[in-house]
């Protein structure tokens, strides 16, 4: 008799045991994002949450066999709600800091990011952090561009007034509230994509990557992995690309029509120029692939050189194309003995003052490169070190005002071939 009532017992417990288990494994897992910040995450027209980071974990858990529940508190309350164990996951365009990695394990990135002051078009067009003197700039709360104003406030002499939301952010710039705001620019980009009439004259500044968080040292660390392993997935399979591709769209794609969000077009193709000279003199650099290079035949080839071509052919007048260096470049057109010059330049404040502008044709960003086996990683590391840069362009301006901040000594190159022969 005890040995059956025995039996029964163990019977009965195997079969909580089964059933708890059970249970634990049905747990809905609870992911938080932020409630706008398209194109990452924002409520459509249609009242439903979309973006890249509402596809990406649909897409992880579809993979990894998740029962998940996405909420959209707001970037602060979906940080202190995984922070606090009242959500398991964080998916809301978090940069990796080393700060919130004591707090947080994170998955692999997932989108590699930069942050840029932009303003209201019409209003004062900033291109360098100098003319933030004495301004106020919005930023969103605790977020990796705040930690980046906060830093550089004393240096640049502006105020920084935080929001809770981007929208409120914006809301505040279009009316005048603040005079500039910063914000990751794929958002920015996304912004003006949709409409808004805001401008972008700077580079920007690389912070960092996007990655899922959970709790550090927390049950849930096992979806870091379920994380990993699906991205991955997605990688090869063509499946990230294609979610990426759906919000950001692909602009180096060669049959787009669409020009990058952060260029506004003014020129009206339909209407046909008046030619007052029978040909003239476009000068531009002699080595700065991919705009202008000379190929393997000895002729020159690149963006500069294939879309002045084209102009020119759909306007009707004659060009004639040399290729004397950048320096030498705007030198030429400044003592009148060419026409125009296109050579990957920048527009910059100092440089209105003595050329007049196109449209820009291209948004660009400056970085510093090093050798794949250099430990340099921040802007800190090259103290002591020699940096070079090509004479006259926006990167020897910007190493230049930042030599002394930073500590390394700049070299100037004629042209990009020497510089990167002799600096790698």
């Amino acid at each position: 008799m005890k040995k059956k009532l025995l039996t029964l017992m163990l019977s009965v417990l195997s079969t909580l045991l089964l059933f708890s288990g059970k249970a634990q494994a049905a747990e809905k897992i609870s992911i938080v994002s932020d409630t706008a910040y398209a194109p990452f995450e924002f409520k459509d027209s249609d009242q439903t949450y979309k973006g890249i980071d509402v596809d990406i974990i649909k897409e992880v858990a579809k993979r990894s066999g998740w029962d998940y529940k996405q909420t959209y508190p707001g970037f602060d309350a979906a940080v202190n709600a995984v922070q606090s164990g009242q959500a398991d996951g964080l998916m809301a365009g978090t940069t990796v800091t080393d700060a919130r990695k004591k707090v947080f394990s994170f998955s692999d990135s997932y989108y590699d990011t930069s942050i840029v002051v932009y303003t209201k078009s019409g209003t004062t067009s900033i291109s360098s952090y100098d003319q933030l003197k004495g301004k106020t700039v919005g930023v969103k709360n605790g977020t990796a561009a705040q930690d980046w104003l906060d830093q550089h406030a004393d240096q640049y002499g502006y105020t920084v007034k935080t929001f809770d939301t981007s929208d409120l952010m914006n809301n505040s710039l279009d009316q005048g509230a603040v005079d500039a705001a910063m914000d990751d620019k794929p958002v920015v980009q996304y912004a003006i994509k949709q409409g808004k009439h805001y401008d972008m004259s700077m580079d920007g500044e690389s912070v960092g990557s996007f990655a899922f968080g959970v709790k550090k040292g927390s049950k849930q660390e096992y979806l870091i992995k379920d994380f990993n392993k699906a991205l991955k997935a997605m990688k090869k399979d063509g499946t990230y690309d294609k979610i990426m591709k759906k919000w950001l769209g692909n602009s180096v794609n060669e049959n787009s029509t669409t020009p990058s969000a952060s260029l506004h077009l003014t020129g009206d193709a339909n209407k046909k120029a008046t030619p007052v000279k029978n040909s003239y003199t476009i000068v531009l650099d002699s080595s700065f692939a991919p705009f202008e290079f000379q190929n393997s035949s000895g002729g020159y080839t690149g963006i500069d050189v294939e879309l002045i071509k084209a102009i020119a052919k759909q306007q009707g007048f004659k060009i004639k194309l040399q290729y004397p260096g950048f320096d030498a470049a705007l030198n030429a057109v400044q003592s009148s003995q060419a026409d125009g010059v296109i050579a990957g330049m920048t527009i910059t404040d100092e440089r209105k003052a003595t050329f007049d502008f196109s449209d820009a044709y291209y948004s660009a960003n400056t970085i510093v490169a090093v050798p794949s086996d250099s430990k340099i990683s921040k802007y800190a590391d090259l103290k002591g070190k020699t940096v070079g840069a090509k004479k006259g362009t926006a990167s020897y301006d910007w190493l230049t005002q930042h030599a002394s901040q930073y500590g390394y000594t700049v070299r100037a190159y004629d042209d990009g071939s020497t510089l990167y022969d002799l600096s790698l």
